[in-house]
């Protein structure tokens, strides 16, 4: 494994928990819906929490794919 292998090894790893992390608060605001009274604030804390956890999954599809491309390569 040369050396720009592992920084993007390193790197992927770095925005796989990232992406764990943004799943994780996007989780947590679509759970607050639930306490949330107006309507005008549960519809808000919706679309962040599904933009938060869709960028979150995408993060750990990338970075899964990158990993798995760069061990394949070997």
């Amino acid at each position: 494994m040369t050396k720009e292998d592992k920084a993007a090894v390193v790197s992927a790893k770095i925005n796989n928990v990232l992406g764990i992390f943004i799943l994780f608060f996007g989780t947590v605001i679509l759970i607050a819906i639930i306490f949330t009274e107006t309507t005008v604030g549960q519809m808000t804390n919706l679309v962040a929490g599904l933009i938060l956890v869709g960028i979150g999954i995408g993060m750990m599809i990338f970075a899964k794919k990158k990993i798995k491309a760069i061990n394949n390569q070997q």
